[in-house]
C-alpha cells in the first residue's frame, strides 16, 4: 500500500507479460481492502486479487496451493528499509522469491545475511531500481560492455551521476525538517543519500560492472536538525584508477544524469530516472513517481574530439520492463530442473549497499574521513573489511543519526 507501490508498481504489475498479481497485503487488512478496491478492482486486470493483512499473508504462504490462479510465487516488498529486512527473511523461509524496494535495509553484514538466505534458499532476489531495465540502458550497455562495442569507446575511466530535487520550494520546510520519511531517520537511516543517492550511486557501480571500489570520502554532507542527510556528494575511487562522483539532493533543482568518460569517447543521459519531458510546455518537467510513464528515449555518444551524435532507443516503462524481467528470472528457477537462481542481482543490490554504507559512514563522522575497502581478506573471497583513520572494522555503518 505505499505510494511507489500505488502509483507504479502495482500498475506495471497488472500489465506485465506473464505475471499475475494475486494479492495486497498491508499491516491492517482495512488499508489492504481500500488499496484493491481503489487501485486494482477499477482495472478489471485481477479478478483474483485478495486484500490481506501481512500475518495473513504468510499464513497463505504455508499453503501449498494448486490453483494457478491464486498461488503466490513473489512477493514484492516496499515496506521502509528500517523494517524491511525482517520481511525479506520472513518472506524467503516461507520460499518465496522477492522483489524488494530500495535502498536496502541494516548494516552491510544484516543485508548480506539476507543475499545469502536467498542463495541457500535458490529464490530470486531483485531490488527496485528501474533504470537498470530499459531499452536505453541495455543499449547503453551494448555499447559499453560487449566485446563489439566496446573497442569503439574503450575503457570507463570516470563517472559523474547526480540525482537533486526539491530546490525553488518544491518542498517547505516542515517537509525537509523530517515531514516526509526520505528526511526522518527513523524512517529512511540513510536520508537523502538512500532516497535519490541510490541512482548515482547504482550508475557508478554499474559503470565499473559492480567491482567494489577501493576507497570512498563524502566530501559534502547537509543534515536536517534530526540528523538527516537532506544533501551529500561523493568520491569513489576504484584500484584501476576509475573514478567517480555522485550527488543527491532535497534543496536543489531537478537533475537526474549522468555522464560516463571512456577511454575514447563519452556517454551521457540527462533523464536517468526517465519521468520526464522537455519538447511540451503543457507537460514539461519530472513526473516519474506520480504515475507510470513511458520514456528514457534518448543519449548522447561523444567521440575524443567532442562530436556528439544524439542516439534513440524504443521508449518503454522501467517499472513494467523490472516486472517482467523479475518475473522471467522466477519462472527460470521454479520451471526448470535443477535451475539455479541468477545471482547477479544479489550482486548488484550488495554492491549499491556497501558503497551507500562507505558514503554514510564518512559523512555521519564529520570529518570527510576516507573509507577504504579491502576485499578477500584471509585469502576469502566474501571477507572483507572497512579501514577508516586507521582502524578495521567488519561491518559498517557504525555511525547512527
Amino acid at each position: 500500500t505505499a505510494e511507489i507501490a500505488k502509483n507504479k508498481v502495482v500498475p506495471a504489475l497488472l500489465v506485465a507479460e506473464g505475471c499475475n498479481l494475486v494479492g495486497v497485503s498491508s499491516r491492517s487488512k482495512e488499508r489492504a481492502m481500500e488499496s484493491v478496491r481503489n487501485n486494482v478492482d477499477p482495472t478489471g486486470l485481477a479478478p483474483n486479487c485478495r486484500a490481506m493483512s501481512n500475518d495473513e499473508l504468510f499464513r497463505e504462504c504455508e499453503k501449498e496451493e494448486e490453483d494457478v490462479a491464486t498461488v503466490i510465487d513473489a512477493l514484492y516488498v516496499p515496506l521502509p528499509s528500517r523494517m524491511r529486512n525482517e520481511f525479506l527473511t520472513k518472506a524467503l523461509m516461507s520460499g518465496k522469491h522477492v522483489y524488494s524496494e530500495k535502498p536496502a535495509g541494516g548494516t552491510v553484514s544484516e543485508f548480506e545475511a539476507v543475499l545469502n538466505l536467498a542463495s541457500l534458499k535458490n529464490l530470486m532476489f531483485m531490488d527496485g531500481t528501474m533504470w537498470y531495465h530499459s531499452n536505453r540502458t541495455k543499449d547503453i550497455e551494448r555499447l559499453l560492455f560487449d566485446d563489439g562495442e566496446k573497442k569503439q569507446l574503450g575503457s570507463v575511466r570516470r563517472v559523474s551521476a547526480s540525482f537533486s530535487w526539491g530546490g525553488g520550494g518544491l518542498v517547505d520546510e516542515a517537509w525537509i525538517e523530517g515531514g516526509n520519511g526520505r528526511t526522518n531517520p527513523k524512517s529512511e537511516k540513510f536520508g537523502m543519500l538512500g532516497d535519490s543517492g541510490y541512482y548515482p550511486v547504482s550508475v557508478a557501480c554499474w559503470a565499473f560492472q559492480w567491482e567494489l571500489p577501493a576507497s570512498v570520502r563524502a566530501t559534502y554532507v547537509e543534515f536536517n536538525t534530526l540528523g538527516a542527510i537532506i544533501e551529500i556528494e561523493a568520491t569513489i575511487l576504484w584500484e584501476n584508477g576509475g573514478r567517480a562522483v555522485v550527488d543527491a539532493s532535497c534543496l536543489q533543482p531537478h537533475r537526474s544524469q549522468f555522464e560516463i568518460v571512456t577511454e575514447n569517447g563519452v556517454v551521457k543521459v540527462d533523464d536517468l530516472v526517465g519521468g520526464q519531458t522537455r519538447t511540451d510546455p503543457a507537460t514539461a518537467g519530472f513526473g516519474a513517481y506520480e504515475k507510470p510513464f513511458k520514456g528514457s528515449r534518448c543519449y548522447t555518444v561523444g567521440d575524443y574530439l567532442g562530436r556528439d551524435v544524439v542516439c534513440e532507443s524504443e521508449p518503454c516503462d522501467h517499472a513494467t520492463k523490472l516486472v517482467e524481467r523479475f518475473c522471467d528470472e522466477v519462472r527460470a528457477v521454479r520451471d526448470t530442473n535443477n535451475a539455479s537462481s541468477n545471482p547477479d542481482w544479489s550482486r548488484r543490490a550488495l554492491c549499491t549497499h556497501i558503497v551507500l554504507c562507505c558514503i554514510y559512514e564518512s559523512a555521519m563522522r564529520g570529518n570527510g574521513a576516507e573509507v577504504r575497502i579491502v576485499n578477500n581478506v584471509d585469502d576469502d573471497s566474501n571477507k572483507r573489511q572497512f579501514i577508516i583513520d586507521g582502524r578495521s572494522y567488519d561491518d559498517l555503518p557504525t555511525m547512527q543519526p
